[in-house]
């Protein structure tokens, strides 16, 4: 038994780990373990003549024993310098606690004091020595100021023979080891062998050769990787350039395209089906017009060109834009498209209405795309933030279509890739764009699906909410364009433009209205044109035949009255880099092509200040949003009757029940017609099943 426990000690007490060839652990690894047995030595001989004046020495003891046995197994696990931290700094916890309660300035234990920053030394180097030898000096001197000021502390610990035997004893063992230690490295330094400083240099010098081609290697990569860094930027400007020069060569012809079916499209003379040829070809423009932008915008991303833009919004209004936008795709294909504003509704906010517009119209497009009986439900809704200024804008798009497959869902979002039925039209970029857009706002994107049944597109944006105090004045919707009001001064408009389709389409639309014209097809004539002439207003093409239209702003800057004329850019240029440079070089805004009618009308309305007579529009208006708590506001007798007609199907019941809300509400029962009109049973449902939960 004997010879068990003590093979069991002697392991126990062995240094092992990685430290085990180090002098310097093991001689720390020896002075612990003396040391804990030293302590639990002076605790066995203590603790029966322990007196209440004298109590408070057990816990001291106890405290350097667990700092030794703590050091000890950090030690065993290989880490020196924690061992080390905690070795040098509870020994200094313990010594300043013992020198206070044992009378300060007057205890011998301030010899520890000296010590204890030689062990720092050995242990943690020369910053770690000046550290603790300050921390000794600083308690010391505020000793020396108590003592100077009269102040007693209480004496737990006076001393005796022993005591400052224990003292001196442990003083000697911290400060001694350490030097000895240093001493012996020291002395088997100078005892080095010729031979083994040779070898030592010469090792040395290899390791410094090896260096020196390890740095030649080094710079040889890093000189490949700036030429490849620099390949690459040389490539991705070649592609930047082709795809605005490409953009520039498709929407230069877009441009007319729109621009000329739309002025036919608004002519009574052609007969209905001719008019439905151009209804085709102006819905394949946009389309092209679409696919051009999807690459454009991949590409900017890509580039990281793509900027966040808040400013106030209503969030309503933006729904019922898409809706309108795309009404006409659904009702070709006999597919119910809806929108439901659920519970805690934020309608005014700031963000940026463009990209959400545009996940929008990508998320509702992308389920049209793929649904071909059922319905579109678009919800909207929000739940606070938290910050109360903010709120989390919450939007689903769910449809009846084919669904995802599981294994496919996390593809859906990658650029080019597109799931489902093989034949369907499209980059495969919608999504993808979707979801940077998503994240470019702080926001995240989910969806769920089943094959054959359906998917559900979910995503979160934290926006900022807005008063409607807060938000701008509207823009009044008064139909289209027929001229511009009496009373205002002739308006004289320069169009500097070399592609005759262009400035064709541009000056009839201006001329319809009541502006006076003039073309310019190069920048030259066009700044003579400006100083015969002088316009009001200059649209100018940016490439022209001879200077571009640039070069042509800044020119006719420089005359007199250039710096009066508004200047705005037309160009089919789409990047942002190109708008940016255009304001840079003087001009007052920028337009891209194509351009609709209401962007050249708005442009003219902002920059002269005109104001136009409008005809009001005949169309079909999309029905007012029906909210859970227009719903909520009904007698409970009168929201159960129409969720059982609506259940039943029954058009009549449906219409009697609408007739009696017409006492309660007559505006609620307007709305509900016109959702009953358009058949849309499941928006109704689903906006009253919204509102039983907002009221319990």
């Amino acid at each position: 038994m004997s010879v068990l426990l003590g093979g069991f000690f002697r392991r126990a007490l062995q240094l092992r780990g990685p430290l085990v060839q180090d002098p310097t652990a093991k001689v720390l690894h020896a002075l612990l373990i003396g040391s804990s047995i030293w302590m639990l030595f002076n605790i066995a001989v203590i603790l029966p003549f322990v007196t209440p004046a004298k109590v408070l020495s057990i816990p001291l003891d106890l405290l350097l024993l667990c700092t030794f046995l703590i050091a000890w197994i950090l030690l065993q696990h290989g880490s020196m310098r924690k061992a080390s931290l905690v070795y040098v700094s509870g020994t200094w916890v313990v010594i300043t606690v013992v020198i206070v309660l044992s009378g300060a300035m007057r205890s011998f234990s301030l010899v520890l004091y000296i010590a204890l920053p030689i062990s720092a030394a050995w242990l943690l180097g020369f910053e770690a020595a000046l550290l603790t030898a300050a921390l000794c000096l600083v308690c010391t001197l505020a000793m020396v100021v108590l003592a100077s000021a009269g102040v007693k502390l209480p004496v737990y610990f006076p001393g005796n023979p022993l005591g400052v035997f224990s003292n001196v004893l442990y003083a000697m063992v911290i400060a001694t080891v350490p030097a000895a230690q240093v001493l012996k490295i020291f002395k088997e330094a100078l005892a080095m062998s010729q031979y083994d400083i040779l070898e030592r240099m010469r090792a040395e010098d290899e390791l410094r050769r090896h260096q020196e081609h390890l740095e030649e290697l080094v710079g040889q990569r890093t000189a490949e990787l700036v030429e490849a860094r620099d390949q690459a930027d040389a490539a991705n400007q070649a592609k930047t350039i082709f795809l605005a020069n490409m953009s520039h060569e498709l929407r230069t012809p877009l441009n007319a395209i729109l621009g000329f079916s739309n002025l036919l499209r608004e002519s009574r003379r052609f007969p209905e089906n001719e008019r439905r040829d151009l209804d085709i070809i102006n819905r394949s423009g946009e389309y092209l017009l679409s696919l051009i932008n999807d690459v454009l915008d991949m590409a900017k991303i890509d580039a990281g060109r793509i900027v966040i833009e808040n400013a106030p919004l209503d969030l309503t209004d933006l729904a019922d834009d898409v809706m309108d936008l795309m009404r006409l795709r659904a009702e070709e294909k006999g597919i119910e498209l809806s929108t439901i504003h659920t519970g805690g509704f934020c309608r005014f906010v700031r963000a940026d209405s463009e990209k959400l517009r545009q996940v929008l119209i990508n998320l509702v497009g992308n389920a049209l795309k793929y649904t071909d009986r059922g319905s579109v439900i678009i919800r909207i809704g929000s739940r606070p933030a938290e910050d109360p200024k903010n709120c989390q804008l919450l939007v689903e798009v769910e449809d009846t279509g084919i669904g995802v497959a599981e294994e496919q869902q996390a593809r859906i979002f990658e650029p080019f890739v597109q799931v489902g039925k093989s034949a369907q039209k499209g980059t495969g970029l919608g999504l993808a764009i979707t979801k940077k857009y998503v994240k470019l706002m702080g926001g995240s994107i989910q969806v769920e699906s089943t094959q054959g049944k359906g998917s559900l597109f979910r995503l979160e944006i934290p926006v900022l909410k807005l008063d409607e105090s807060e938000m701008p004045a509207s823009i009044i919707q008064r139909g289209r364009i027929i001229g511009l009001e009496e009373g205002q001064p002739e308006r004289r408009i320069l169009i500097v433009e070399d592609q005759l389709e262009n400035w064709l389409l541009l000056r009839r639309l201006l001329e319809k209205v009541g502006f006076q014209t003039l073309v310019a097809e190069d920048g030259v004539s066009g700044i003579k044109k400006f100083s015969d002439w002088r316009p009001h207003f200059i649209w100018m093409d940016w490439r022209l035949p001879d200077i571009d239209g640039l070069e042509a702003t800044r020119r006719i800057r420089e005359l007199e009255g250039g710096r009066e004329v508004k200047i705005v850019i037309l160009s089919a240029f789409a990047f942002t880099g190109y708008r940016q440079e255009a304001l840079q070089a003087g001009v007052d805004d920028f337009i891209s092509k194509p351009f609709q009618a209401e962007e050249i009308f708005d442009c003219l309305a902002r920059h002269l200040g005109v104001r136009y007579k409008y005809q009001t529009s005949t169309a079909e208006k999309s029905p007012a949003t029906l909210l859970p708590d227009d719903l909520a506001s009904l007698p409970s007798a009168l929201r159960k009757e129409l969720s059982e007609a609506i259940i039943s199907l029954d058009i009549a019941r449906i219409a009697d029940v609408i007739g009696c809300i017409s006492k309660h509400n007559p505006a609620l029962a307007v709305k509900l017609s016109q959702y009953a009109e358009k058949y849309a049973y499941s928006s109704i449902l689903q906006t009253l099943q919204s509102s039983e939960a907002a009221r319990t």
